[in-house]
């Protein structure tokens, strides 16, 4: 495959996987979950990774990094005790980013490119490429999270990611920086409800067996159910980079763990033709 979606997935990011040393037990396991599926990620040689925080909140406009470096140090805002300002260098992929920039506007949606020297990470985008890609060997390019946006539009944005790659002939991964269900509640060990996990594992099941249209139909009434982080606008976008004319095969890393009652999975889609 040249330029195109070469993987798609989701990637939890809770504060309390940032720093592996000090993380609780019961997130270790999802920590060593995304590790490993950094591992087979790059083993398909993308050429940039994208990926969708839902803790880049933008309220009306849609942002792109475009940016040749990302120097700084990255605080957790809710929760700086666990991320206290950990330093970050990656490179980043400006002509991707300038053409998804151009995809997302021919669409009719506000969008603008983020160029800023001073502009910092939050955690959300940070953990993932922390794990899936440690030595900083592979470009990474950062989209926003649009609260004035739906589900559809944010569906159509991750068409816009997909239709960057095939123009530049990159080869993208996206990946949704968020938790399936997300109705958080005090106390870190504690789990979702046994109907939101189960809903939560039926989705996931869905998207491993490369059902992406029956995914997509049942997607608003699956995220509503679960209160899904970002009211879902993360995996809609995720789910709008996902051809169905295509066929993929998904494989989640790690097992399905907890955090404050939120439900969370590493998760990979990939191309089979």
């Amino acid at each position: 495959m040249s330029g195109g979606i070469i993987g798609a997935g989701v990637a939890p990011h809770t504060p309390r996987m940032g720093v592996e040393a000090t993380a609780p037990d019961f997130v270790k396991a999802v920590i060593k979950g995304q590790v490993e599926m950094g591992e087979a990620l790059r083993a398909a040689k993308p050429d940039v990774i994208v990926i969708n925080s839902a803790h880049w909140v933008c309220t009306f406009n849609w942002y792109v990094t475009c940016q040749k470096a990302h120097e700084g140090r990255c605080v957790s805002d809710e929760a700086p005790d666990l991320i206290p300002g950990i330093p970050y260098s990656y490179t980043g992929d400006p002509a991707y980013a300038a053409a998804l920039v151009g995809e997302i506007k021919a669409l009719g949606y506000p969008c603008h490119r983020n160029d800023s020297e001073y502009f910092k990470w939050d955690y959300g985008s940070w953990v993932p490429a922390h794990y899936l890609n440690p030595a900083s060997e592979v470009p990474v390019v950062l989209v926003g999270t649009v609260v004035s946006a739906d589900l559809e539009e944010s569906m159509a944005v991750g068409n816009a990611v997909r239709r960057a790659a095939e123009k530049t002939g990159r080869r993208v991964a996206f990946f949704a920086s968020c938790s399936f269900t997300h109705k958080l509640v005090r106390g870190p060990e504690l789990w979702p409800s046994e109907e939101r996990q189960a809903l939560d594992r039926k989705f996931i099941a869905m998207l491993s067996e490369g059902r992406i249209g029956e995914a997509k139909r049942w997607f608003p009434e699956y995220t509503h159910t679960v209160v899904g982080e970002m009211g879902g606008r993360n995996i809609a976008t995720m789910l709008g980079c996902l051809d169905e004319g295509r066929h993929y095969k998904g494989r989640q890393f790690g097992p399905y763990g907890q955090s404050s009652g939120s439900g969370n999975a590493n998760l990979l889609l990939e191309p089979v033709n």
